[in-house]
């Protein structure tokens, strides 16, 4: 009968597991692993509490909250929590990571869908890191641990920069071509005189 019921918090966590596109900079996966820490501290004031005492268990984040829903996770078992803890620990040491500046702050559904693309075309547990540099104009910058891509509008016009100076400031016109030349004209002849 013990053999049928396994305590989950002697499994290995589980590698499987996904991050939300909510969880966007190395920053949100130390609020959350910082979160579940203290969740499981009132968990376990909770058990060794004198009776009739109350313990307010901490409220739940919406990333928490998106990241256990999207992973089918219950925090109220020591098993999840253990996996997940394992999981973000694994995020946080190994997930690529990128850095990406634009010349305003993006929106959230901007982020949301440039999250899902670079998960899905990059790597799944890719992290970012969003910074501001008004001087590029339109586009951004992107920065990885061995490369450095630069997208912006200021780039473009460096890089495209006769062909702007050509179609701005017109070509000299050709010279006019030289006229044909004309057939003589006819040698005066004298009228006789009467």
């Amino acid at each position: 009968m013990a053999s049928e019921t396994k305590d989950k918090s002697a499994e290995p966590f589980q590698t499987q597991y996904t991050l939300s596109p909510m969880v966007v900079t190395p920053a949100a996966v130390g609020l959350l692993m910082r979160e579940l820490e203290d969740l499981e501290n009132s968990l376990l004031q909770l058990k060794v509490r004198e009776a009739g005492k109350h313990i307010a268990l901490p409220a739940i984040s919406r990333s928490m909250k998106e990241l256990t829903d999207h992973n089918k996770l219950n925090l109220l078992h020591p098993g999840d929590r253990h996996a997940l803890k394992g999981f973000l620990e694994e995020v946080k040491a190994s997930a690529p990571q990128m850095h990406i500046s634009f010349s305003t702050e993006p929106t959230e559904v901007f982020l949301a869908e440039l999250t899902a693309w670079l998960r899905r075309e990059i790597n799944p547990r890719v992290l970012f890191s969003i910074g501001l540099q008004p001087a590029i104009g339109a586009g951004c910058m992107l920065r990885t641990t061995n490369k450095y891509f630069d997208m912006s509008l200021r780039q473009t016009f460096v890089s495209k920069r006769q062909l702007l100076l050509e179609q701005i400031v017109p070509a000299a016109p050709a010279p006019a071509p030289a006229p044909d030349p004309a057939p003589p004209a006819p040698a005066a002849v004298e009228a006789p005189h009467p």
